[in-house]
């Protein structure tokens, strides 16, 4: 009864936890901000094929994320539950997907573990919690590398069919990337399985190409006619080729940076991965071994491929957490870890100082905000804002949930513990960090959007060296980027206009507005309301 009804209970747990969760802190700037004012522009502008943010071309991502946002929008409002629904439902479709392929695998035990496994890692949930596009791209490459595995275990030609066809679709939620991770993998796959030949030989090369292409390029080909070189210049060599070679918008890191990623993102399951990787290597003959390989390949080929690329982000590496999930649950199939218990107190190790610090945070908060140095940091910690209840809460919680899982006895659940561990470490840090985290980061953001919405519609938004959709997405209302040569322009036309900025940008505004009082001074941002016949 235990093992029957246990899964499907966690997984509605799950479900409900985020469902009730996505919602309860702003969207962040500027990745989250930024796709969903994109999804607005379009909806309002009825602009569906070149997706545009404040007036400004967004070729960056192809715009299948943003027509399901505007979906989400138009049946739930404009917020940041509508927004983040697409990540979260994709999340779930792709536990969905290995609890499918895993039962077809491995029977209905293994891919109920490998599905759970998936939901409880930390960054899993983290995207489910974000609008931005990386839990539906990983949905379609674990799609196509899922399929690939079956088709390696039943042989039909229709599953690679298939395979090809969800990597088409990963080309159009975020470029290449979509197919260079599933092309890699399944290549070197087949080098060593048998050499070139079954390479060559053995994959139906026409039909799967035909449906890839099917699937990857109508709009690439429509924008293309649409705006000719323009978008291959900016999509291709500045958005995907430019990031390799160089880090964009200050995202850089040194060789060890994913290494740090991964170790914080498969939380609680950290202290398992030595067993695990060891584990998979053991195993890399026979039926499993077919299995470990190529989720040892798809992690490997990622991790590599984002550690060579000079634009690092953390999220950039989350299509591989599948194929952790697919290696733990096949791990535990095969033969419990020795020494669980050692498992269990090297895991509360590393999450017990996080419980402390959320238990502690009110207290030790200004110790901890007088180390910062960094004037945007310091501008946001001068804030009078403090951890409240939720933080403490959510430290407790944590804490409890550690002590339960050292309170385990029967070495049989201890997996369905460390599951629940990581479902519960989800919400306490998303709720209660993020809880905080919202208020430091985006309380000024949120203050000025609400200043901006409750002026006269006609007065337009103008930002100097700022792009803040967060005001724009909560403010109701576009914004244009200016300069200083603008603004001049601007203060020379006589009509009334607002003006927002960083603090540390207040140095090179003219007398007329710099003399003036303004509407916010907060977090390291002003407003001003600028009427220029009255002398600024």
């Amino acid at each position: 009864m235990f093992a029957v009804f246990l899964p499907r209970w966690l997984l509605l747990a799950w479900l409900l936890l985020a469902l009730a969760t996505i919602g309860l802190v702003p969207l962040f700037d500027y990745d989250e901000t930024v796709y969903a004012q994109t999804a607005l522009d379009m909806m309002h502008h009825g602009q569906w094929l070149v997706p545009e943010a404040n007036g400004m071309r967004f070729f960056e991502k192809p715009p299948f994320t943003y027509y399901l946002m505007d979906v989400c929008f138009a049946i739930f409002g404009e917020n940041a539950f509508a927004a983040r629904l697409p990540s979260l439902l994709f999340s779930l479709a792709t536990a969905l997907l290995l609890l499918w392929g895993g039962r077809r695998l491995h029977g209905a035990a293994f891919g109920w573990l490998t599905a759970l496994i998936y939901l409880s890692m930390f960054e899993v949930g983290f995207l489910a919690h974000a609008a931005i596009l990386d839990a539906v791209l990983n949905f379609f490459v674990a799609g196509a590398l899922v399929f690939y595995l079956l088709w390696r275990h039943e042989g039909r030609a229709s599953l690679m069919r298939r395979a090809a066809l969800l990597a088409g679709c990963a080309v159009s939620i975020k470029g290449p990337v979509g197919f260079v991770i599933p092309l890699l993998v399944m290549g070197l796959d087949r080098l060593l399985d048998r050499g070139r030949s079954p390479l060559l030989r053995d994959i139906p090369w026409l039909s799967a190409a035909g449906l890839f292409l099917v699937a990857a390029l109508p709009w690439y080909l429509m924008i293309l006619i649409a705006n000719g070189p323009a978008f291959l210049y900016e999509f291709i060599w500045v958005q995907n080729i430019g990031r390799a070679l160089h880090p964009m918008q200050g995202h850089g890191g040194g060789w060890y940076y994913y290494l740090i990623v991964f170790a914080a993102s498969v939380l609680p399951w950290l202290a398992w991965m030595p067993w695990l990787f060891g584990s998979a290597v053991v195993r890399l003959r026979g039926e499993a071994g077919q299995l470990a390989r190529v989720c040892l390949l798809w992690i490997g080929v990622v991790m590599l491929l984002f550690t060579l690329a000079q634009t690092k982000l953390p999220h950039y590496i989350s299509s591989i957490y599948p194929a952790v999930a697919l290696l733990l649950a096949m791990a535990w199939r095969r033969a419990r870890p020795p020494h669980l218990h050692r498992l269990a107190w090297a895991t509360a190790l590393v999450l017990m100082p996080m419980a402390w610090v959320m238990l502690l945070l009110p207290w030790i908060y200004p110790w901890l905000s007088g180390l910062v140095s960094h004037p945007r940091a310091l501008a946001i910690v001068a804030q009078p804002v403090e951890p409240g209840w939720m933080v403490v809460l959510s430290g407790g919680m944590l804490l409890l949930a550690i002590v339960w899982l050292l309170a385990g006895r029967r070495p049989e659940q201890a997996v369905w513990r460390m599951i629940v561990l990581g479902m519960l470490l989800q919400v306490t840090l998303l709720v209660g960090l993020g809880g905080f985290a919202a208020r430091l980061i985006q309380g000024p953001l949120m203050e000025m959007a609400a200043t901006v919405r409750a002026a006269p519609a006609d007065m337009p938004l103008y930002s100097l060296y700022l792009n803040a959709p967060s005001v724009s997405f909560y403010g109701g209302r576009n914004y244009a980027m200016i300069d200083r040569q603008k603004l001049a322009g601007l203060l020379g036309g006589g009509e009334p206009f607002m003006l927002m900025l960083r603090s540390e940008t207040g140095g090179e505004l003219p007398p007329a507005i710099a003399g003036r009082r303004p509407l916010l001074d907060r977090g390291g941002y002003l407003l001003f309301s600028v009427f220029p016949k009255e002398g600024g």
